[in-house]
Protein backbone atom coordinates (compact mmCIF):
# COMPACT_ATOMS: atom_id res chain seq x y z
CA UNK A 1 0.00 0.00 0.00
CA UNK A 2 1.38 3.39 -1.01
CA UNK A 3 1.16 6.48 1.24
CA UNK A 4 -1.38 7.99 -1.18
CA UNK A 5 -3.64 4.93 -0.93
CA UNK A 6 -3.42 5.03 2.85
CA UNK A 7 -4.30 8.74 2.91
CA UNK A 8 -7.35 8.18 0.69
CA UNK A 9 -8.48 5.29 2.90
CA UNK A 10 -8.17 7.40 6.04
CA UNK A 11 -9.91 10.39 4.43
CA UNK A 12 -12.87 8.17 3.57
CA UNK A 13 -12.92 6.85 7.13
CA UNK A 14 -12.87 10.37 8.59
CA UNK A 15 -16.13 11.18 6.82
CA UNK A 16 -18.07 8.23 8.24
CA UNK A 17 -20.30 8.15 11.36
CA UNK A 18 -18.42 6.14 13.96
CA UNK A 19 -20.32 4.11 16.51
CA UNK A 20 -20.68 0.49 17.51
CA UNK A 21 -23.73 -0.45 19.53
CA UNK A 22 -22.97 -1.13 23.18
CA UNK A 23 -23.85 -4.54 24.67
CA UNK A 24 -27.30 -4.78 26.20
CA UNK A 25 -28.04 -6.06 29.68
CA UNK A 26 -29.33 -9.36 28.28
CA UNK A 27 -26.17 -9.74 26.19
CA UNK A 28 -24.00 -9.11 29.24
CA UNK A 29 -25.87 -11.87 31.10
CA UNK A 30 -24.88 -14.28 28.27
CA UNK A 31 -27.67 -16.78 28.85
CA UNK A 32 -27.25 -20.12 27.04
CA UNK A 33 -29.26 -20.10 23.80
CA UNK A 34 -31.70 -22.75 25.03
CA UNK A 35 -32.46 -20.68 28.14
CA UNK A 36 -32.53 -17.42 26.24
CA UNK A 37 -35.51 -18.60 24.18
CA UNK A 38 -37.38 -19.35 27.41
CA UNK A 39 -36.46 -15.93 28.84
CA UNK A 40 -37.74 -14.17 25.70
CA UNK A 41 -41.03 -16.08 25.95
CA UNK A 42 -41.50 -15.00 29.55
CA UNK A 43 -40.73 -11.38 28.68
CA UNK A 44 -43.22 -11.47 25.82
CA UNK A 45 -45.92 -12.98 28.05
CA UNK A 46 -45.37 -10.14 30.51
CA UNK A 47 -45.75 -7.44 27.84
CA UNK A 48 -48.65 -9.17 26.04
CA UNK A 49 -50.78 -9.02 29.20
CA UNK A 50 -52.39 -5.55 29.07
CA UNK A 51 -52.99 -5.24 32.80
CA UNK A 52 -49.42 -5.97 33.90
CA UNK A 53 -47.25 -3.35 35.60
CA UNK A 54 -45.44 -2.24 32.42
CA UNK A 55 -48.14 0.35 31.67
CA UNK A 56 -48.12 -0.26 27.91
CA UNK A 57 -51.65 -1.67 28.06
CA UNK A 58 -52.51 -3.33 24.71
CA UNK A 59 -49.45 -2.12 22.72
CA UNK A 60 -48.04 -5.61 22.11
CA UNK A 61 -51.43 -7.18 21.36
CA UNK A 62 -52.53 -4.47 18.96
CA UNK A 63 -49.17 -4.66 17.18
CA UNK A 64 -49.37 -8.43 16.80
CA UNK A 65 -53.00 -8.33 15.65
CA UNK A 66 -52.08 -5.78 12.99
CA UNK A 67 -49.88 -8.47 11.42
CA UNK A 68 -52.39 -11.29 11.91
CA UNK A 69 -55.62 -9.69 10.77
CA UNK A 70 -56.54 -7.21 8.04
CA UNK A 71 -59.60 -6.13 10.01
CA UNK A 72 -59.50 -4.80 13.60
CA UNK A 73 -60.57 -7.34 16.20
CA UNK A 74 -62.22 -5.72 19.22
CA UNK A 75 -61.41 -7.04 22.70
CA UNK A 76 -61.60 -5.99 26.34
CA UNK A 77 -58.29 -5.82 28.14
CA UNK A 78 -59.62 -7.33 31.35
CA UNK A 79 -60.66 -10.48 29.45
CA UNK A 80 -57.20 -11.19 28.03
CA UNK A 81 -55.52 -14.32 29.38
CA UNK A 82 -51.84 -14.93 28.68
CA UNK A 83 -50.51 -18.42 29.42
CA UNK A 84 -46.83 -19.33 29.45
CA UNK A 85 -45.96 -22.91 28.45
CA UNK A 86 -49.47 -24.15 27.73
CA UNK A 87 -49.68 -27.92 28.21
CA UNK A 88 -50.46 -29.71 24.95
CA UNK A 89 -50.49 -33.48 25.50
CA UNK A 90 -47.36 -33.27 27.60
CA UNK A 91 -45.64 -30.83 25.24
CA UNK A 92 -45.21 -27.13 25.96
CA UNK A 93 -46.55 -24.42 23.68
CA UNK A 94 -44.50 -21.33 24.52
CA UNK A 95 -47.35 -18.80 24.67
CA UNK A 96 -51.11 -18.82 24.39
CA UNK A 97 -53.23 -15.65 24.40
CA UNK A 98 -57.02 -15.86 24.41
CA UNK A 99 -60.19 -13.93 25.05
CA UNK A 100 -63.79 -14.30 23.76
CA UNK A 101 -62.92 -12.67 20.42
CA UNK A 102 -59.67 -14.46 19.49
CA UNK A 103 -57.03 -17.03 20.41
CA UNK A 104 -53.35 -16.81 19.50
CA UNK A 105 -50.89 -19.66 19.98
CA UNK A 106 -47.22 -18.77 19.65
CA UNK A 107 -44.27 -21.13 19.30
CA UNK A 108 -41.16 -19.05 19.98
CA UNK A 109 -38.09 -19.78 17.86
CA UNK A 110 -35.08 -17.50 18.16
CA UNK A 111 -32.87 -19.21 15.60
CA UNK A 112 -33.64 -22.93 15.92
CA UNK A 113 -35.14 -24.99 13.13
CA UNK A 114 -38.80 -26.00 13.21
CA UNK A 115 -38.99 -29.49 14.61
CA UNK A 116 -41.65 -29.12 17.32
CA UNK A 117 -44.96 -31.05 17.21
CA UNK A 118 -46.96 -28.30 15.51
CA UNK A 119 -49.92 -30.63 14.95
CA UNK A 120 -50.21 -31.16 18.70
CA UNK A 121 -49.98 -27.42 19.29
CA UNK A 122 -52.56 -26.79 16.56
CA UNK A 123 -55.05 -29.13 18.25
CA UNK A 124 -54.53 -27.47 21.61
CA UNK A 125 -54.95 -23.95 20.23
CA UNK A 126 -58.14 -24.85 18.38
CA UNK A 127 -59.71 -26.26 21.56
CA UNK A 128 -60.22 -22.66 22.67
CA UNK A 129 -62.62 -22.18 19.74
CA UNK A 130 -63.73 -18.88 18.28
CA UNK A 131 -63.63 -17.62 14.73
CA UNK A 132 -60.32 -15.77 15.04
CA UNK A 133 -57.77 -18.50 15.64
CA UNK A 134 -54.14 -17.67 14.90
CA UNK A 135 -51.23 -20.10 15.03
CA UNK A 136 -47.84 -18.37 14.98
CA UNK A 137 -44.17 -19.31 14.84
CA UNK A 138 -42.24 -16.26 16.07
CA UNK A 139 -38.56 -16.31 15.10
CA UNK A 140 -35.59 -14.07 14.59
CA UNK A 141 -34.90 -15.40 11.11
CA UNK A 142 -37.21 -15.29 8.15
CA UNK A 143 -38.26 -18.86 7.34
CA UNK A 144 -37.52 -19.68 3.70
CA UNK A 145 -36.63 -23.38 3.86
CA UNK A 146 -39.12 -25.36 1.73
CA UNK A 147 -39.46 -28.21 4.22
CA UNK A 148 -40.12 -25.85 7.10
CA UNK A 149 -42.61 -23.84 5.06
CA UNK A 150 -44.45 -27.05 4.19
CA UNK A 151 -44.72 -27.97 7.88
CA UNK A 152 -46.09 -24.50 8.67
CA UNK A 153 -48.61 -24.55 5.85
CA UNK A 154 -49.81 -28.08 6.61
CA UNK A 155 -50.65 -27.16 10.23
CA UNK A 156 -51.96 -23.68 9.44
CA UNK A 157 -49.14 -21.75 11.18
CA UNK A 158 -47.81 -18.45 9.93
CA UNK A 159 -44.27 -17.19 10.39
CA UNK A 160 -43.60 -13.78 11.96
CA UNK A 161 -40.17 -12.36 12.69
CA UNK A 162 -39.25 -10.43 15.80
CA UNK A 163 -38.13 -7.54 13.63
CA UNK A 164 -41.55 -7.32 11.97
CA UNK A 165 -43.24 -7.21 15.37
CA UNK A 166 -40.77 -4.72 16.82
CA UNK A 167 -41.13 -2.42 13.82
CA UNK A 168 -44.84 -2.00 14.54
CA UNK A 169 -44.30 -1.68 18.29
CA UNK A 170 -41.75 1.09 17.77
CA UNK A 171 -44.12 2.86 15.40
CA UNK A 172 -46.99 2.76 17.89
CA UNK A 173 -45.16 3.16 21.21
CA UNK A 174 -45.36 6.95 21.22
CA UNK A 175 -49.10 6.73 21.91
CA UNK A 176 -48.45 4.72 25.08
CA UNK A 177 -45.50 6.52 26.68
CA UNK A 178 -47.54 8.87 28.85
CA UNK A 179 -48.78 5.93 30.95
CA UNK A 180 -45.79 3.62 30.60
CA UNK A 181 -43.66 2.60 33.59
CA UNK A 182 -40.18 3.99 32.85
CA UNK A 183 -38.49 0.98 34.45
CA UNK A 184 -40.25 -1.42 32.09
CA UNK A 185 -39.64 0.92 29.17
CA UNK A 186 -35.90 0.50 29.85
CA UNK A 187 -36.28 -3.28 30.01
CA UNK A 188 -38.27 -3.26 26.78
CA UNK A 189 -35.69 -1.13 24.97
CA UNK A 190 -32.93 -3.51 26.10
CA UNK A 191 -34.97 -6.53 25.02
CA UNK A 192 -35.65 -5.11 21.55
CA UNK A 193 -32.04 -4.03 21.07
CA UNK A 194 -30.77 -7.47 22.09
CA UNK A 195 -32.89 -9.25 19.48
CA UNK A 196 -32.04 -6.68 16.81
CA UNK A 197 -28.33 -7.16 17.53
CA UNK A 198 -28.74 -10.91 17.14
CA UNK A 199 -30.07 -10.32 13.64
CA UNK A 200 -26.43 -9.71 12.70
CA UNK A 201 -27.06 -6.60 10.63
CA UNK A 202 -27.13 -3.97 13.33
CA UNK A 203 -23.82 -4.18 15.19
CA UNK A 204 -22.34 -1.29 13.17
CA UNK A 205 -24.07 1.57 11.50
CA UNK A 206 -24.69 0.71 7.84
CA UNK A 207 -22.21 3.14 6.27
CA UNK A 208 -19.39 2.04 8.54
CA UNK A 209 -20.18 -1.65 7.97
CA UNK A 210 -20.16 -1.14 4.18
CA UNK A 211 -16.86 0.72 4.40
CA UNK A 212 -15.20 -2.12 6.30
CA UNK A 213 -16.62 -4.69 3.90
CA UNK A 214 -15.56 -2.82 0.76
CA UNK A 215 -12.05 -2.05 2.05
CA UNK A 216 -11.28 -5.12 4.15
CA UNK A 217 -8.17 -6.13 2.17
CA UNK A 218 -6.69 -2.63 2.17
CA UNK A 219 -7.48 -2.19 5.87
CA UNK A 220 -5.77 -5.50 6.67
CA UNK A 221 -2.71 -4.34 4.70
CA UNK A 222 -2.67 -1.03 6.55
CA UNK A 223 -3.04 -2.71 9.97
CA UNK A 224 -0.24 -5.12 9.11
CA UNK A 225 2.08 -2.24 8.19
CA UNK A 226 1.03 -0.26 11.25
CA UNK A 227 1.75 -3.19 13.56
CA UNK A 228 5.19 -3.57 11.99
CA UNK A 229 5.77 0.17 12.43
CA UNK A 230 4.72 -0.01 16.09
CA UNK A 231 6.90 -3.04 16.67
CA UNK A 232 9.97 -1.37 15.14
CA UNK A 233 9.31 1.79 17.15
CA UNK A 234 9.06 -0.19 20.39
CA UNK A 235 12.20 -2.17 19.59
CA UNK A 236 14.10 1.08 19.05
CA UNK A 237 12.84 2.49 22.34
CA UNK A 238 13.72 -0.71 24.25
CA UNK A 239 17.23 -0.72 22.83
CA UNK A 240 17.77 2.91 23.83
CA UNK A 241 16.33 2.35 27.32
CA UNK A 242 18.78 -0.52 27.80
CA UNK A 243 21.67 1.80 26.85
CA UNK A 244 20.43 4.56 29.19
CA UNK A 245 20.01 2.07 32.03
CA UNK A 246 23.65 1.01 31.76
CA UNK A 247 24.77 4.65 31.77
CA UNK A 248 22.57 5.78 34.67
CA UNK A 249 23.77 2.77 36.72
CA UNK A 250 27.33 3.89 36.07
CA UNK A 251 26.44 7.52 36.88
CA UNK A 252 24.60 6.80 40.17
CA UNK A 253 26.63 3.78 41.25
CA UNK A 254 23.44 1.80 41.88
CA UNK A 255 22.58 -1.39 39.99
CA UNK A 256 18.91 -1.42 41.07
CA UNK A 257 17.72 0.57 38.08
CA UNK A 258 15.23 -1.55 36.11
CA UNK A 259 13.60 -1.58 32.68
CA UNK A 260 10.06 -2.89 33.05
CA UNK A 261 9.08 -4.82 29.91
CA UNK A 262 12.10 -3.23 28.28
CA UNK A 263 10.59 0.23 27.66
CA UNK A 264 9.99 1.71 31.15
CA UNK A 265 13.15 2.86 32.96
CA UNK A 266 12.80 3.19 36.71
CA UNK A 267 14.18 3.07 40.21
CA UNK A 268 12.46 2.66 43.61
CA UNK A 269 15.03 1.04 45.92
CA UNK A 270 15.72 4.07 48.09
CA UNK A 271 14.82 2.93 51.60
CA UNK A 272 13.03 -0.32 52.38
CA UNK A 273 11.71 1.11 55.65
CA UNK A 274 10.01 4.10 53.99
CA UNK A 275 6.83 4.29 51.85
CA UNK A 276 7.72 3.29 48.30
CA UNK A 277 8.53 6.17 45.97
CA UNK A 278 10.57 6.22 42.79
CA UNK A 279 11.36 7.43 39.28
CA UNK A 280 9.84 6.23 36.02
CA UNK A 281 10.81 7.39 32.54
CA UNK A 282 10.03 6.34 28.98
CA UNK A 283 10.12 7.46 25.35
CA UNK A 284 7.17 8.61 23.25
CA UNK A 285 7.37 8.69 19.48
CA UNK A 286 6.83 11.93 17.60
CA UNK A 287 6.45 12.52 13.87
CA UNK A 288 9.31 10.68 12.18
CA UNK A 289 11.12 9.97 15.47
CA UNK A 290 10.83 6.83 17.58
CA UNK A 291 12.78 8.63 20.35
CA UNK A 292 11.02 11.97 19.97
CA UNK A 293 10.29 12.70 23.65
CA UNK A 294 11.64 11.34 26.92
CA UNK A 295 9.28 11.86 29.87
CA UNK A 296 10.34 11.60 33.52
CA UNK A 297 8.03 11.19 36.53
CA UNK A 298 8.36 10.99 40.28
CA UNK A 299 5.81 8.39 41.27
CA UNK A 300 4.37 6.19 43.99
CA UNK A 301 2.60 2.90 43.33
CA UNK A 302 0.04 3.56 46.07
CA UNK A 303 -1.77 6.76 46.94
CA UNK A 304 -1.05 6.13 50.63
CA UNK A 305 2.72 6.06 49.94
CA UNK A 306 2.53 9.54 48.42
CA UNK A 307 1.04 11.19 51.51
CA UNK A 308 4.21 11.41 53.68
CA UNK A 309 6.15 13.06 50.83
CA UNK A 310 3.51 15.27 49.24
CA UNK A 311 3.96 18.51 51.17
CA UNK A 312 7.76 18.56 50.79
CA UNK A 313 7.75 17.59 47.08
CA UNK A 314 5.10 20.17 46.16
CA UNK A 315 7.07 22.91 47.96
CA UNK A 316 10.16 21.95 45.99
CA UNK A 317 8.30 21.57 42.65
CA UNK A 318 5.27 23.89 42.90
CA UNK A 319 4.73 24.25 39.15
CA UNK A 320 4.76 20.57 38.17
CA UNK A 321 1.57 18.81 37.17
CA UNK A 322 0.45 16.03 39.53
CA UNK A 323 -1.74 13.21 38.23
CA UNK A 324 -3.55 10.85 40.60
CA UNK A 325 -5.22 7.84 38.98
CA UNK A 326 -5.72 4.12 39.51
CA UNK A 327 -4.22 4.29 43.02
CA UNK A 328 -1.06 5.81 41.52
CA UNK A 329 0.53 9.26 41.68
CA UNK A 330 2.61 10.75 38.87
CA UNK A 331 4.40 14.06 39.28
CA UNK A 332 5.38 15.16 35.77
CA UNK A 333 8.98 16.35 35.93
CA UNK A 334 10.57 16.85 32.50
CA UNK A 335 9.93 16.18 28.83
CA UNK A 336 13.26 16.08 27.01
CA UNK A 337 13.23 16.44 23.24
CA UNK A 338 15.16 14.44 20.64
CA UNK A 339 16.98 11.94 22.84
CA UNK A 340 19.35 14.50 24.39
CA UNK A 341 21.48 12.02 26.32
CA UNK A 342 23.39 14.56 28.37
CA UNK A 343 20.20 16.22 29.62
CA UNK A 344 18.43 12.88 30.20
CA UNK A 345 21.22 11.50 32.38
CA UNK A 346 21.60 14.79 34.25
CA UNK A 347 17.88 14.91 35.11
CA UNK A 348 17.73 11.24 36.13
CA UNK A 349 20.75 11.76 38.38
CA UNK A 350 19.22 14.91 39.88
CA UNK A 351 15.95 13.17 40.81
CA UNK A 352 17.82 10.11 42.03
CA UNK A 353 19.82 12.25 44.45
CA UNK A 354 16.73 14.24 45.44
CA UNK A 355 14.73 11.12 46.35
CA UNK A 356 17.75 9.59 48.08
CA UNK A 357 17.85 12.60 50.41
CA UNK A 358 14.05 12.69 50.77
CA UNK A 359 13.84 9.06 51.93
CA UNK A 360 16.71 9.16 54.42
Amino acid sequence: MTPTEAEILLDEFDNLPKFIKQPTYLEICKYPRRRFEEICSRLLCFYFAPKNEHGFNDLFLVSLLEILSKDPIPFREEQIKVISEENAEGKRLDMLIHCPSFVIGIENKITAAIYNPLETYKNRIELYGGKNIFKVVLSLRKIVNKDELMILNTQGFISITYLELFEIIKRKIGWYLDKANTKYLTFLTDFIQTLENMDGNNILNEKLADYFYDNSVRIDDMLDLYQKFQSRTLDTQKQRIAELRDKVISLTGNTNWWAWEGWDLGFNKFNAEKPLIGIEASFNATRGKALGKFSIYITTWKLSDWVPYEAKILRDFPNNFMDKKDNRVYLHMDVIEDDNEEEILAKLNTYYNYLSDLTK
